[in-house]
């Protein structure tokens, strides 16, 4: 798993992308979220979504993702990773969705950079 800040200055946006596989995903825990939410958001494949102070959003990032703060205040939450439901409790369907993970993030990187 991975628990991080993820912190986004006023005015600015992450750009549309998305994980390589669904075997984990992601979730956002509110905790500095500017007051107007339709101006602060996330858009998880159709969809756009707000933060709310203490809440947590929960997706799966292998849908296309994309953030865009356009405020003129920061917004922060507590980003954690997490095993797809599906998969806990069962090492061997794990091991075999993290080994085609590990090939298709090793093909996006090749394909990024080579």
């Amino acid at each position: 798993g991975e628990v991080i800040f993820s912190r986004l200055a006023p005015k600015t946006r992450i750009e549309a992308h998305c994980g390589p596989t669904n075997l984990r995903w992601t979730a956002h825990l509110g905790l500095v979220i500017p007051g107007d939410g339709s101006k602060c958001r996330i858009r998880v494949g159709m969809q756009w979504h707000s933060w709310e102070p203490g809440k947590i959003l929960l997706f799966d990032d292998s849908f296309e993702h994309e953030v865009h703060n356009d405020t003129d205040e920061e917004r922060v939450v507590l980003l954690l990773r997490v095993w797809h439901p599906e998969l806990s409790g069962k090492p061997a369907m794990r091991n075999e969705f993290l080994m085609e993970a590990m090939v298709k993030k090793e093909e996006a990187v090749n394909k990024r950079y080579h």
